[in-house]
């Protein structure tokens, strides 16, 4: 599985021509947690006039104008998600309507900028399939090379001292990992595999 970058909660107030737009990101793995997250937000703002979003989850990807002309709210939140690079994200703007209309042009820009701005501002999440490594060192190995950069570490996942120095990593390519470590020890230390799983770090984009 290829890694790819998600969202953290976030949202963002913007306001024209006295039409106050909310955008509200959030990660969303599946179909029903995209589906009680809008519940919740149609909930908090029941007073809205629209409430329109589209979220990208693997192959699902859903959008929805609620009541706006057509192709002018969901379509421009869902490629302001695609033009970032983000999956498993959903993003909902709210409009409370300020008596002047905005026009089919104005309203897809306004929208358009809404999702573009919360998702710009939300922190992000990478997410990839790593091999977890329990790695074994000798005191004496690990103070020589504590400090130097593993280009394949993906992410740090523990550290523990015991009769040996014993880390938990997290890497992508095990094969090179190793290869890695070999040469900054001279093959002095012992490695064993716990399995595969999803592993996140933050990203700055």
């Amino acid at each position: 599985m290829n890694p790819f970058v998600t969202v953290a909660a976030h949202e963002y107030e913007y306001i024209v021509q006295k039409s106050r737009f909310i955008g509200i990101c959030r990660r969303v793995r599946e179909d029903a947690e995209a589906a009680e997250i809008l519940a919740q937000i149609r909930r908090k703002y029941r007073d809205a006039t629209h409430v329109c979003h589209a979220y990208l989850s693997g192959e699902s990807a859903r959008s929805s104008d609620d009541g706006e002309p057509s192709g002018t709210a969901g379509v421009p939140i869902m490629e302001s998600i695609r033009a970032a690079g983000l999956q498993q994200t959903l993003v909902a703007v709210v409009r409370y309507f300020g008596g002047i209309k905005l026009g089919t042009g104005g309203l897809g820009r306004a929208y358009a900028h809404t999702a573009s701005e919360v998702l710009r501002a939300a922190n992000k999440t990478e997410v990839a399939e790593c091999t977890v490594l329990r790695v074994s060192l000798e005191y004496s190995v690990y103070k020589k090379i504590e400090k130097r950069q593993v280009q394949s570490l993906y992410k740090s996942m523990g550290l523990e001292y015991n009769k040996t120095v014993d880390l938990t990593v997290a890497v992508r390519e095990e094969a090179q990992f190793i290869a890695e470590m070999t040469s900054l020890t001279q093959g002095k230390f012992s490695v064993v595999s716990e399995g595969i799983c999803l592993v996140e770090r933050s990203v700055k984009i």
